[in-house]
Formats: structure tokens, C-alpha cells, sequence
């Protein structure tokens, strides 16, 4: 059933008061002035770096029927004005009033690697049958998620979720306006370890996915961790488990990554398959195994699924395989923790040399932050790329731990800052080598990639 949206409906939902009124039909929701459609309600957030309410005007030129405030305004004649106490706070209670009006059925995905991954993946393979909805982008927090939620077509009969988080209690938040009808962790690593204090703590705060489910609801998580018992204490006995463990719901066997794809093959209790992907890595074999573990519980022939997959292709800037003057680029900068880390290294590992890994900053890692770059570095050391450049202050542990731990020949070199980073390369990159750039969102390589490559600017975030 439709929800249409009127100034009314939007006071009674945020226990706003109408400042004044208008009779724009509205289309959406933005807290964009600069994006904002025709007919979209404006949410005016603020935060500590910025204050959505001094573009209420941009907002009202753009088209916006509407906007939502927590301040005073100049009186606007173009469109309705609610205000509300907070506006962050009226947002999602319009982003959960449509999720409890809405008729389709909610996904829940969370993990500290790969999450976008497997939501795209499963996305993939419900919308080959189905009208399917899911997350865009990074959308994936308390602004993005009722964002999304809002944007969500009313026919469509399954919506992916995306769910991030840093700290405890932020999944648990999600889970109150998004209300999942099925949920699933791909995964437990350190990202924002530092944060949270301990791998325990990031599984407790990934496993708030599972609390306020019904009983008898989908809820799949990894069984090669140390956090089963944690996860079937808060999932219940519905829990389903994918991996490689004998015990998994949902096995995964003989993984065989390569250069440009990786296959397995994936065991369910009634059926099983083999199933090729046309992107590598060890991690997304699993992140597919995950995907397919939530379509086969929604009814779905898991040989079905295989088929479909093999026309999934990588996420933007997500261990994405380009090529350029002869040179493989592997673009996988959108962001990093030690586990992904790992995996990108291990996939360079695989490509034809000689291999380039240009890594930086892995952010929020705490007091563990020495010792996990250090990881990384000796695993580097082990795996050998012809180069080493690491980029940043952090990242300097990892090229010293490669120093420390080398055993073969391998030229290793650390700068601060991605021009000097741009200078290197360009000096270096020659037609039939491996590059790999990965770091935190934070360091942003994409200017790096951008410099040199000024053709593959588009899709890098």
C-alpha cells in the first residue's frame, strides 16, 4: 500500500507543529539542500560541524514541498515548514512509521568486512525474480538507513539493509526503525577496535542485529569465529551458520581464488552447487556463501543463486580490477581494517608481476593500532610484493615490521602524504604490473588513483 505523504501526516509522525503550510505533493526525503528533488521534504540536521538550516532557502529554490526544522525561520511562502524538537529524531520516525506501513520483506546485513559486498551480492540475487530495494552508497547510519528506508518503493517485495557501526547500541538503533524480517553478520574482525575495546565487544555489538527479531525469523551469522556461543545466546536456537567449518548450516569447500575470479563449492542440508564468481579473493567466496545461505532460507534453489552470481560484478572501489596502460590497477580504497587488509594482500599475492601494494592509514584501531599495523607489515614481508609504499604515519609500522621481517628481496619505501605518494608512482609504474592501493576512507586515495589516472575518477567516492 502507497503511504502519501501530506504536511499533516508528517506533524502527526515527528510531534511537529505546522508553521505554515503548502500544497506541493511530495516525492521524498532529502537532509541534501544541494541533491534535493522537486516535491522532496527537506530535514534540516545539524550537527557539530555544520547547521542544515542555513540552507532552507537553497532547499525551497531547488523544489523542496517541504522542509523540517528545529530552529526558528523566516517565514517561507513556497512550501510548508514543520517544526519539530529534533530533527534527526523526526527522520526516523517517518522512516519507521513507512517501514511498519510497508508490505515487503526486511533485510538485515552487518559485519566488520565486507558488508557492502554481501549486501550487493544478495541484493543481486533477489532482484533477478523481484522488485528489490537496498542501500546506496555508504548509507548505512542513523541518517542514512531512514533515508533509505524512505526512498523505498512501495511495490518492492525485499529491501537489503545495510548496517554500520562503531559503537555499542548503534546496530540496536538501526534495528528499531528498520525492523528486520531476516538479519545476518558476514563477519567478525577489528575494525574500530579501538573504539570498542576487544573482537568480544565488536561481536556483542554486531550480534544487537539479532535482538528484537521474532522468533521465528532468518538469522544467519559465521560459524568460523570464536563468537558462536555469543551469537546463539542472542539469536536463539534459528541461528543458521555459514563457513568452512564441518558444522556450518551452510558449507563452504574447496575455495580457489585467481587472478580474475574465484570458485567454491557451497553445501546446504538438502542441496549443493559450485559457484564461480568473475572477482577474487578468498572474502568474497564467503561474502557469496553468506549472500546465498539468506536466499536459500527465503526459498530459494541455491543452484539458482550460483547461476546468478556469475553476473555480479564489484563494488565501486571495492577490490575493483582495472587496467590501464598495460598496468592492473586494484582499487580497493574506499576503506580498511586488518582483515581486509590481509585479504587484499593475499589476492595481490596471485597477480602477475611485479607487484606494486601502496597502503595506508588503518583508522580507529586504538591502542591496538601499533601492534596491527605491525600485522600487516610482516605479512607483507611474507608474501613478497616486488614493492612496498606505505602512505602515513600509522602506515609506517607496517613498512617497518616489512623491514624487520624480510626475508627476500623487496624495495620498501614510506611517505606522509598522497602527492608524495603520486611522485613515487609515476617514477615506478611500468605496463605489466600489479598495483594495489588500500587504506582507510580517511586517507583518501582516491586523489592518488585520480592524479594518475584522471579517466577513472568517476565512481571513486
Amino acid at each position: 500500500m502507497k503511504t502519501e505523504w501530506t504536511a499533516e501526516l508528517i506533524a502527526r509522525q515527528t510531534n511537529g507543529i505546522i508553521i505554515s503550510n503548502g500544497n506541493s505533493p511530495i516525492t521524498g526525503f532529502s537532509n541534501d539542500s544541494r541533491s534535493i528533488k522537486p516535491g522532496n521534504v527537506y530535514f534540516a540536521l545539524s550537527g557539530e560541524n555544520f547547521n542544515g538550516h542555513q540552507f532552507i532557502k537553497s532547499a525551497f529554490e531547488n523544489g523542496a514541498a517541504g522542509v523540517v526544522v528545529s530552529e526558528d525561520t523566516d517565514s517561507v511562502n513556497s512550501g510548508f515548514v514543520i517544526r519539530v524538537k529534533d530533527c534527526l529524531t523526526a527522520l526516523q520516525n517517518c522512516a519507521l512509521y513507512y517501514r511498519q506501513q510497508h508490505q515487503g520483506f526486511f533485510i538485515g546485513v552487518t559485519g566488520s568486512n565486507g558488508k557492502t559486498t554481501t549486501r550487493s551480492m544478495l541484493a543481486h540475487l533477489l532482484s533477478e525474480d523481484h522488485i528489490c530495494a537496498s542501500t546506496t552508497g555508504n548509507l548505512n547510519n542513523h541518517i542514512g538507513l531512514p533515508l533509505t528506508i524512505l526512498s523505498v518503493p512501495a511495490e518492492a517485495r525485499f529491501i537489503v539493509l545495510e548496517m554500520g557501526m562503531n559503537h555499542a547500541g548503534e546496530i540496536r538503533d538501526l534495528c528499531r526503525i528498520a525492523c528486520p524480517d531476516a538479519a545476518l553478520i558476514s563477519n567478525i574482525g577489528s575494525a574500530h577496535i579501538g573504539i570498542l575495546g576487544s573482537l568480544e565487544n565488536i561481536a556483542r555489538a554486531k550480534a544487537e542485529i539479532f535482538e528484537a527479531m521474532k522468533p521465528d525469523s532468518i538469522k544467519v551469522a559465521p560459524t568460523d569465529t570464536k563468537f558462536n556461543e555469543l551469537f546463539k545466546m542472542v539469536a536463539g536456537k534459528e541461528l543458521k551458520t555459514f563457513g568452512e567449518s564441518e558444522s556450518a548450516d551452510f558449507r563452504v569447500k574447496n575455495i580457489a581464488p585467481a587472478i580474475d575470479r574465484v570458485s567454491f563449492d557451497f553445501f546446504t542440508r538438502s542441496e549443493n552447487c559450485n559457484c564461480r564468481l568473475t572477482m577474487s579473493g578468498r572474502h568474497n567466496a564467503l561474502n557469496a556463501a553468506a549472500a546465498l545461505s539468506i536466499y536459500q532460507m527465503l526459498g530459494f534453489s541455491v543452484e539458482k543463486g550460483a547461476r546468478r552470481l556469475q553476473s555480479f560484478s564489484a563494488v565501486s572501489a571495492r577490490m575493483e580490477r582495472v587496467n590501464r596502460d598495460g598496468i592492473n590497477i586494484l582499487l580497493d580504497c574506499y576503506n580498511a581494517n586488518p582483515g581486509s587488509m590481509k585479504e587484499a594482500l593475499h589476492y595481490l599475492n596471485v597477480c602477475p608481476g611485479p607487484s606494486i601494494a601502496v597502503l595506508g592509514d588503518m583508522r580507529e584501531l586504538g591502542e591496538m593500532s601499533v601492534q596491527l599495523h605491525r600485522e600487516i607489515g610482516a605479512l607483507a614481508a611474507e608474501l613478497v610484493p616486488d614493492i612496498l609504499l606505505t602512505v602515513g604515519q600509522d602506515a609506517r609500522h607496517i613498512a617497518q615490521a616489512a623491514i624487520e621481517n624480510r626475508k627476500k628481496e623487496c624495495i620498501i619505501s614510506s611517505v606522509d602524504t598522497c602527492d608524495e605518494a603520486v611522485s613515487i608512482l609515476k617514477e615506478i609504474l611500468k605496463p605489466g604490473a600489479t598495483v594495489l592501493f588500500k587504506a582507510s576512507r580517511g586517507m583518501h586515495f582516491e586523489k592518488i588513483v585520480r592524479k594518475i589516472w584522471p579517466d577513472l575518477a568517476e565512481g571513486l567516492h
